[in-house]
């Protein structure tokens, strides 16, 4: 009867060993799962910043094609927010009127997603007599 209860003894290590085992790699996949998502999640919040930057340049680019005096009615420098979803851009709008037929808009346009944030600058040039606006350029720059 005895040889009996020593082999019992003996399972009870080898099993709390291999569980003890099993529930280590358990855990090992739980961080590496973590690590894996939230370097994805910052890639996303970063695009989805650059998408609400650009969001904010055309909304500025809808409104002065409706009106290209629309800093002349607003005021210039105009500062404004914008909101798309849980998302947000700062736009910033200037203008002058240059020596030939034209109004030069400049856009500075900061989407921020969380806790991400992208800049782009724009440049609208409106021909004062037709009215039509092009870019004159669209750039990313860094946020200091």
């Amino acid at each position: 009867m005895s040889g009996l209860f020593k082999s019992g003894q003996a399972t009870l290590a080898f099993v709390l060993l291999v569980g003890g085992i099993v529930i280590e790699i358990a855990i090992a996949g739980a961080f590496v799962t973590y690590f894996l998502s939230t370097s994805g999640l910052g890639e996303r919040l970063s695009a989805r910043a650059l998408t609400t930057a650009h969001a904010g340049v055309r909304d500025v680019q809808i409104k002065i094609t409706r009106n290209k005096e629309w800093c002349s009615s607003v005021g210039c420098p105009y500062v404004y927010p914008i909101a798309v979803g849980n998302d947000s851009a700062s736009v910033t709008v200037g203008w002058m009127s240059d020596d030939s037929d034209n109004y030069v808009y400049t856009i500075d346009s900061v989407g921020t997603a969380s806790t991400r944030a992208r800049r782009l600058i724009a440049t609208l040039v409106v021909n004062r007599t037709t009215g039509l606006v092009q870019f004159s350029s669209l750039v990313e720059t860094p946020i200091q």
